[in-house]
């Protein structure tokens, strides 16, 4: 009896475990498929809106021209680009009629947006404010920040020019100059500030002109009255008596009378007399 040949393997072929899955569990593939498709959906809506808005605050921006249109930018387009964008432009107009709201605004902007690409430009317009207010040490901090920490800053130069005034003003020369030298050395970056820099440097050591006071004016000459005719004649007798008192006092002998001085015009006044 021949030796029945035994398979090797033997191969099912019946319903794979992959199709078994699926046959079991179609219905929650679909539906986790639909809520997938839902996802991608409902993304693409909220990109789409999200889109949309940016586009819209962006207009309501560029369209702004006066307070309230700023304030509008911010509150309906919270946390947008031209919502961040809109503080410090509206704390520069708030600071020309009401200086402490344009500052609050300016540090809002800086303490909620520190990424914003213009955030060192109201760091050091801050610092100016601050400046100009007579907050020296608050300014001090604010500009030294952009000055020490940030040499690629367009304003940099500025900061630094500003720093060496303060330091001028409390009659610190050494410090002053060397704030300004670091203020030119930014000539390489088409440094916007270097002319001022220069300035500031060839006048840093000048000492002020100093004042010479004015001598007292002269006492004015009182006027010479004119002479009366009682006082000429006084000045006349006053003369004559002069020349008398100086004949009395002339020695002896030293008096010549006319007779004397010419014998020839006595001669002749005798032989009139006879």
């Amino acid at each position: 009896m021949a030796d029945t040949p035994i398979p090797i393997a033997e191969i099912d072929h019946g319903p794979g475990k992959l199709e078994q899955f699926l046959d079991n569990h179609q219905k929650k593939l679909i539906i986790v498929a639909i809520f997938i498709s839902l996802g991608i959906v409902g993304y693409v809506i909220w990109a789409g809106i999200e889109e949309a808005e940016q586009n819209d605050a962006g207009a309501a921006l560029v369209k702004a021209d006066e307070i309230a249109d700023y304030k509008d930018v911010i509150s309906q387009y919270p946390g947008s680009a031209a919502a961040a964008s809109s503080m410090p432009l509206l704390a520069n107009m708030q600071w020309q009629d009401s200086q402490p709201d344009g500052l609050q605004t300016l540090q809002d902007f800086i303490d909620q947006h520190p990424e914003h690409p213009v955030i060192h430009t109201a760091n050091v317009s801050l610092g100016l404010r601050l400046l100009e207010q007579g907050k020296v040490d608050e300014a001090k901090a604010k500009l030294t920040e952009i000055a020490e920490n940030h040499p690629n800053s367009y304003l940099n130069p500025l900061a630094c020019i500003a720093l060496g005034d303060i330091a001028k003003s409390n009659k610190e020369i050494a410090e002053a100059t060397n704030w300004y030298e670091k203020a030119k050395d930014n000539e390489a970056r088409n440094n916007a500030f270097l002319e001022m820099a220069n300035a500031r440097l060839a006048i840093v050591n000048a000492q002020p002109p100093v004042k010479i006071k004015p001598a007292p004016p002269k006492p004015p000459t009182p006027p010479i009255a004119p002479a009366t005719p009682d006082k000429a004649a006084s000045a006349a007798d006053q003369k004559a008596k002069a020349n008398g008192d100086a004949l009395q006092k002339a020695p002896t002998g030293a008096t010549e009378t006319p007779s004397e001085k010419n014998p020839q015009n006595s001669q002749e006044s005798k032989k009139k007399q006879q």
